[in-house]
């Protein structure tokens, strides 16, 4: 899950976390704290880019050599998925996310996804 239920997106924060009685809520805004560094660096790529938060963070699973399956629920979110596409990260955009991301020491991995 490229934006981890959207806990990735940007939308989300300690401050305005998912909606409360969803299983979403339930998983990641206990979470959310922890990911404020990785989603402001994700916003922060995607502001010197052109781009947002949600199409970081879809370029950086590209980078890492998959094939993202995104859930579209807007029409605006194919615009989003049209600039990941477009989007280089540089080398050291990758080491910075990866690095962030393993400080936050968060890990939604199902028992079925392989390691990458």
């Amino acid at each position: 899950m490229v934006l981890e239920q959207g806990a990735l997106s940007g939308k989300y924060s300690p401050e305005h976390p998912l909606p409360a009685g969803s299983n979403r809520a339930e998983i990641y805004n206990g979470m959310l704290p922890q990911l404020t560094v990785l989603t402001d660096k994700l916003a922060t790529i995607g502001r010197r880019q052109g781009a947002a938060a949600p199409d970081v963070a879809t370029a950086w699973a590209i980078a890492k050599g998959t094939t993202p399956i995104i859930g579209v629920t807007k029409p605006n979110h194919i615009d989003g998925l049209t600039r990941a596409a477009g989007m280089t990260l540089s080398n050291e955009d990758i080491a910075e996310l990866e690095a962030i991301a393993d400080a936050t020491n968060v890990n939604t991995r199902g028992w079925w996804e392989q390691e990458m």
